[in-house]
């Protein structure tokens, strides 16, 4: 029975004379900062080179291709000059196995599929990790006729399964498997940029659609991959195309350089957000009473921000009808006007919010700024009587009993030109009301502003109604402040401008016309 090793090739390669010299120099431990502070990657007896100086193996390279006439550049990445290559061993198999033992085995396996194949190699056992591990740099142009390495799936598999060999006839048994491909289900597919964003603590778009679909394979009403589909287009606003036995996603307000909605199959995210993994998880709920699922913080961050508020989502349609028709029946007072409205589902009262703040249908930035929290709070009452809060502008205008600016009046605000004098005794528009003014009517309602970008951004934040909790929640903080620095920048240009142009008025009026002295008949 076939056994296969540890071989890793997901390393980028080398395509410039300076990413060469720096991978070589990592390999032998030779960098500044390795040397500064003291790190022994490697020993003299543990690296060597084949068909080259071990010493000299970038130069060795820019030999070769020069010997077949292969381009290459110093400092710009263009053409591909070295691959790079490691293989590991476990941890609990460190006292079955020496450095030399690990250094015999590179060199056996670095003559079999480079040297061999006539490719220059470098290779190094680095003793500085608790699990030993070997580097392998190969040169990509081969010595004897000058074609490329290649290091597709098939010499993949080969290379693991040699090593694997290799492991078991040491008697390294943690170091080898039985499978090629890892048969952990549950292990989810994420890139090196995936994992340096949850080291500093930020949500990739990937984890941001991990977190939707585990929310609505764990919900109690989904029962098959069709419920989880449709809770997902429902609830989440996902974009999901399944057909046959593949599934992609998509986040609507996720889009490329291009333009276009990113979209991700389910392999890409990991096995169990594939259409097999999904089914067989729910067949999983389904046989189990309670289960556990592992959930990340995320998930109970999001659940419960989402989730708390809503205790019901959706409701049939004859109730719907029926509550419907007692509204228009009955004429409540103010003393028995219950603060939430039973009879109104959250489409409706999303609905009619949207209708009264003229918010578009599209507009998928509504549910992350501070208009969902004031549609979530009038919905739910708990603003009843709130009045305004104050701000730098003096009051911002946030009771959902105030009524809202018409077109006159902050046509009338903005011609005062001042935010501290209110309109008909009218404080400063609320954040829902600001948000619909263009650049310039921002422009001209705010100050000129200061050189202190950082006191800006409060301010901003405090006219968009972003509060401290909300911004340490939101998933976009970067295109807050892009939308902040849009602001400020066209604020800084129209106020330029605009005192550019008094200045030219003013000194056109203090301009004095002298009398134009006309010549007289000579005599």
């Amino acid at each position: 029975m076939a056994v296969y090793g540890n071989v890793n090739v997901k390393y980028a390669p080398c395509k410039s004379v300076a990413q060469l010299h720096s991978a070589a120099d990592y390999i032998l431990g030779k960098k500044k900062e390795q040397l500064s502070s003291s790190v022994i990657k490697t020993k003299s007896e543990l690296y060597n080179a084949f068909g080259c100086n071990r010493d000299n193996f970038a130069n060795s390279v820019l030999m070769t291709r020069k010997m077949h006439q292969k381009k290459y550049s110093r400092f710009f990445p263009r053409d591909i000059l070295a691959q790079k290559l490691s293989i590991s061993f476990h941890p609990e198999d460190n006292d079955k196995l020496t450095y030399a033992e690990a250094y015999k085995m590179a060199e056996d396996f670095a003559r079999e599929f480079f040297w061999k194949k006539g490719f220059e190699v470098l290779f190094a056992v680095h003793v500085d990790t608790e699990h030993v591990h070997v580097h392998f740099l190969v040169n990509n142009c081969n010595q004897k006729d000058g074609s490329s390495f290649r290091r597709g799936p098939k010499e993949l598999v080969e290379m693991s399964e040699y090593f694997g060999e290799q492991c078991r006839s040491r008697g390294l048994t943690h170091s080898v498997r039985d499978s090629f491909y890892n048969p952990d289900k549950t292990r989810e597919e994420r890139t090196l940029a995936e994992n340096h964003m949850q080291k500093r603590g930020k949500l990739s778009f990937k984890d941001e659609m991990r977190v939707y679909i585990r929310l609505a394979m764990n919900d109690p009403t989904t029962q098959n991959i069709h419920d989880v589909v449709n809770m997902l287009e429902r609830t989440y606003h996902m974009n999901v195309r399944l057909k046959g036995n593949t599934i992609s996603y998509a986040l609507p307000y996720r889009s490329s350089n291009g333009g276009k909605v990113k979209a991700v199959r389910g392999s890409k995210l990991g096995k169990r957000f594939t259409v097999a993994g999904i089914r067989e998880y729910m067949k999983q709920k389904e046989k189990e009473d309670w289960f556990d699922y592992p959930r990340q913080e995320q998930d109970i961050e999001h659940s419960s921000q989402s989730m708390k508020d809503y205790p019901r989502w959706e409701e049939d349609e004859e109730e719907v009808k029926e509550s419907a028709s007692k509204a228009k029946n009955q004429i409540p007072t103010q003393e028995s006007q219950p603060t939430r409205k039973p009879d109104v589902s959250v489409y409706e009262a999303y609905d009619e919010f949207q209708e009264k703040h003229e918010i578009p249908e599209n507009d998928e930035s509504f549910f992350y700024g501070a208009a969902f929290d004031d549609f979530n709070k009038e919905w739910q009452g708990l603003d009843a009587g709130a009045g305004s809060v104050s701000t730098e502008f003096g009051t911002t205008n946030n009771s959902t009993d105030a009524e809202p600016y018409n077109e006159d009046e902050l046509d009338e605000l903005l011609d005062n030109n001042s935010s501290t004098v209110p309109v008909q005794n009218k404080p400063f528009p609320s954040p829902a009301e600001y948000r619909k003014l263009s650049l310039e009517k921002r422009a001209k309602l705010l100050p000129p502003p200061s050189d202190d970008r950082i006191e800006e951004l409060k301010k901003y934040q405090d006219r968009m109604g972003y509060t401290e909790e909300s911004m340490r929640s939101m998933r976009y903080k970067m295109s807050v402040y892009d939308d902040f620095t849009e602001e400020y920048d066209y604020r800084v240009k129209y106020n330029r401008n605009h005192s550019s142009e008094e200045q030219l008025k003013a000194q056109a009026e203090q301009q004095i016309i002298t009398p134009v002295r006309r010549r007289g008949r000579g005599r």
